[in-house]
């Protein structure tokens, strides 16, 4: 072959090399394997915008292909596939917020339905309780049958289960005096102001007087309720005088234990009807339970229902007839729980080891007061306009109620003082 005609080959091989297209690079080929898979349209539908980034640099990536320019066609293929992956990334991130909005949503609906049921199980269990109570002071307004004679042991046994009854109803009585008729006090009179002087265990009391006014102001019908009070307040009246007539005869009498029992069932009564008439009827009672709960939860204290309402029970208050700094600290941490449920009126009642003589009475009296005047803070600050604490009252039950053996190693166990919330609805 000559040597033009090999020059001529060489030329045309050039030419036909100038105008062959420039190879797609891979990167390309991977981008479209990228953009057509699941990982694309889950990013698509919940990261758009990302999504459109990428498409976006695809398209550049393209555009520069076909301008001839290989190295920036595989620089944009390799930032679209980055953004494809960024906004896979995002769009696992918006899936799981969607998932975690959805579980809270579940979640408020699952804790509504468990209120709801909650406070239908309360109502419930309120109705209840009251019911339950209704029954029981149904049961104690029978007729007492008549107890029958016993002898001379059996009856010292009957006055005294006779003269615990009668405490216990005084109590109930107290109570509902707190509930019907808190009497105001002059802001300038001190907190701890006690009954018509001190009460022995047999005598019956002129009836509480509050250290502050309650909040809550005369119940709806207590003027019917005041005499329902002073009935079996009378009664109480009749009980004490045959309870010291059968202690001092010389000669055998009957303990007044049927009566005793009546007067309890009376005042039980009396607080029943002061209660439900506090008690609004739109709403399912549960007060007591609330604030037995708290007390409770404390870890403290012990709480205890009785028919007055939540009791504790303190022990150890006094070094004499003063506070112990312990003591004192107690009642003031009382003192702020009744603050904090000021619609519950405190009775303080005082029990004693021994029967106590008429000269020790005053420094008993003068212990309840300053349990009085130790939760006189609970009643709330005393400035114009500031809320009424609640009514706090004391009581001496001396020796009437013991919880252990009078006569036993035990008995300073007797020797103590309770503070009682009334309860003032329906338990």
């Amino acid at each position: 072959m000559s040597a033009r005609r090999l020059a001529g080959v060489a030329v045309a091989g050039v030419l036909l090399g100038a105008c062959a297209p420039i190879p797609r690079p891979a990167v390309l080929d991977e981008l479209d394997h990228v953009r057509a898979g699941a990982v694309a349209a889950e990013s698509k539908r919940h990261a758009p915008g990302a999504f459109a980034r990428a498409e976006k640099l695809r398209g550049d990536a393209l555009a520069a292909l076909e301008s001839e320019d290989r190295s920036g066609a595989q620089i944009l293929g390799e930032q679209a596939i980055a953004a494809h992956a960024h906004a896979h990334a995002l769009s696992r991130v918006a899936r799981a917020e969607a998932a975690e909005t959805e579980a809270k949503a579940q979640r408020s609906a699952g804790e509504a339905s468990l209120a709801g049921l909650e406070a239908e199980q309360s109502r419930v269990a309120a109705e209840v309780d009251a019911l339950d109570m209704r029954t029981k002071v149904a049961r104690d307004a029978q007729p007492v049958v008549p107890s029958g004679k016993a002898d001379a042991d059996r009856e010292k046994a009957r006055l005294a289960a006779a003269r615990s009854l009668a405490l216990q109803a005084r109590l109930l009585c107290g109570a509902a005096r707190l509930l019907i008729a808190p009497a105001p006090q002059d802001s300038s009179q001190p907190a701890s102001a006690s009954p018509a002087g001190p009460q022995p265990a047999g005598a019956s009391p002129a009836g509480p007087q509050p250290a502050s006014a309650s909040p809550a102001g005369p119940q709806p019908g207590s003027a019917e309720l005041a005499t329902q009070l002073e009935g079996a307040t009378a009664a109480i009246k009749k009980l004490d005088a045959e309870l010291a007539e059968a202690s001092a005869s010389t000669r055998a009498i009957p303990a007044p234990i049927d009566q005793a029992s009546r007067a309890r069932a009376g005042c039980l009564a009396a607080l029943t009807a002061a209660r439900r008439a506090a008690t609004p009827v739109t709403r399912a009672p549960g007060a007591g339970d609330a604030l037995l709960a708290e007390l409770s939860a404390a870890g403290t204290w012990s709480p205890v229902r009785d028919d007055r309402g939540i009791v504790v029970t303190l022990r150890g208050l006094f070094a004499g007839n003063a506070l112990t700094k312990a003591g004192e600290a107690r009642l003031r941490d009382l003192a702020l729980v009744a603050t904090a449920h000021p619609s519950f009126p405190v009775a303080v009642v005082v029990h004693t080891d021994r029967e106590i003589h008429a000269r020790e009475e005053p420094a008993w009296a003068a212990r309840a007061d300053a349990v009085v005047r130790a939760l006189g803070p609970a009643q709330g600050a005393t400035a114009a306009g500031a809320p009424a604490g609640p009514s706090i009252a004391p009581f001496l039950a001396g020796s009437a109620s013991p919880v252990v053996d009078p006569g036993g190693s035990e008995r300073a166990r007797n020797a103590r003082v309770e503070i009682i919330f009334v309860t003032p609805e329906t338990l």
